[in-house]
């Protein structure tokens, strides 16, 4: 199923490569932003819908949310949500309104709207009626939406909730890289480890569905890169990759690999960190995402210049002929 986005069609129709622009660029770790998605969309929409609610108008809002969502519409996707947190207002129904609302915010933070998505989820949280399981639903949307926003006290203090609650392991997972992303982000590494260590055991990190563990490995990956350990990101980041690939989640699998390049590159290797950017860029491309390819291709050629005679440098400037052909086909 595919998952990229489709604003990236047809883009960027003035394309050129300016050599010298990658150059630099990427020894540092992910920060807020790249990395809250990760968190947020691990596994689709988190809510399934409350078997008790049966109304149709309510059901075919969600599924057609969840549909919209799966195909990486959130725009839209949000749009049915909101219909459906409409129609629980309708209903007076506690529980579907939170279900509509957890969802909803998932692709309001997709379209970088986190403001918007934790005012859905304080509606939600407002009503005492809401059941335990969809509060603690309500409470790991609403600590992901609090940090968009960069209130990390109030994304804090609701995690602490969250866990007070004694979660499942899916939101305890969730919390945990989320609660390592704000620490890490506040430049303490270490505590960004402990937090990730301390969320789930080994063995429950391995039950959990395979788009959190890409998610951690992205996270490990950004710790050790923070803590001076390139090679151990490199690492990292092609676990993250290889398991988002697992799961056909092919826009962060590429950019799994262009976070590995730059890690490479701060390793002192040249010839992994462009091997790995003529991947990203050439799966971007094919999944019509192409600024964004346009842009990977950019950092693999101004590597490609400390290389000019090799294999991985004519691969590169090759594959820029063909985004050149293609995109005047596309005119």
């Amino acid at each position: 199923m595919r998952r990229e986005r489709s604003e990236g069609r047809g883009q960027g129709s003035g394309f050129r490569v300016q050599r010298s622009e990658g150059r630099g660029q990427g020894s540092g770790f992910i920060v807020r932003g790249a990395a809250a998605l990760s968190v947020m969309l691990l596994a689709g929409c988190a809510t399934p819908p409350a078997p008790q609610v049966t109304d149709e108008d309510w059901v075919s809002h969600v599924t057609t949310g969840r549909g919209l969502y799966a195909r990486g519409d959130y725009r839209r996707g949000a749009s049915a949500f909101e219909r459906a947190q409409v129609r629980a207002r309708a209903m007076d129904d506690a529980n579907a309104l939170a279900v509509a609302a957890v969802n909803r915010a998932q692709c309001l933070l997709a379209e970088d709207q986190p403001g918007e998505a934790r005012t859905a989820i304080e509606e939600a949280l407002a009503d005492p009626r809401v059941s335990r399981d969809r509060r603690m639903e309500l409470l790991a949307a609403g600590a992901r939406a609090d940090w968009g926003v960069g209130d990390a006290p109030a994304a804090l203090a609701r995690l602490a909730e969250l866990q007070a609650m004694t979660p499942p392991a899916l939101l305890r997972a969730q919390a945990a890289l989320l609660h390592s992303e704000i620490q890490l982000a506040q430049s303490d590494a270490a505590a960004a480890a402990k937090a990730l260590a301390d969320g789930l055991k080994p063995n429950e990190w391995q039950r959990v569905p395979v788009s959190l563990r890409a998610a951690r490995a992205g996270q490990q990956a950004s710790i050790a890169a923070a803590g001076g350990d390139p090679a151990a990101a490199v690492a990292y980041w092609d676990e993250a990759a290889r398991l988002w690939k697992q799961v056909g989640r092919l826009p962060e699998m590429a950019r799994s690999l262009a976070a590995g390049a730059r890690q490479a590159q701060a390793a002192g290797d040249a010839a992994g960190a462009g091997e790995r950017l003529y991947r990203a860029a050439r799966s971007l491309w094919a999944q019509g995402v192409q600024p964004e390819a346009v842009a990977r291709l950019q950092e693999g050629l101004a590597i490609a210049e400390q290389m000019p005679d090799s294999p991985l440098a004519k691969k590169l400037a090759a594959l820029y002929v063909t985004f050149q052909a293609e995109q005047r086909l596309n005119k």
